[in-house]
């Protein structure tokens, strides 16, 4: 099976709780990639530190995970 990370958004670490990492989502991107799991919806990411921060600070970036094919 391949799968594909279709990239949602980035974060950034907190500057005063160093264990801590803010993000921001576009809502209409989780109403997009929102499940339903017995008669709930639910959002599922991960998420995962960058070797570098970016041109604005970002330290953490989230995904989904799609499948490409079986």
């Amino acid at each position: 099976m391949t799968y594909k990370n279709n990239y949602i958004g980035k974060g950034k670490t907190d500057e005063k709780i160093s264990n801590i990492v803010k993000f921001s989502f576009k809502l209409e991107d989780l109403h997009r990639i929102a499940h339903e799991y017995k008669g709930e919806k639910y959002v599922t990411f991960e998420t995962a530190a960058m070797q570098n921060p970016d041109k604005y600070g970002k330290t953490h970036v989230a995904w989904v995970r799609g499948k490409v094919s079986e």
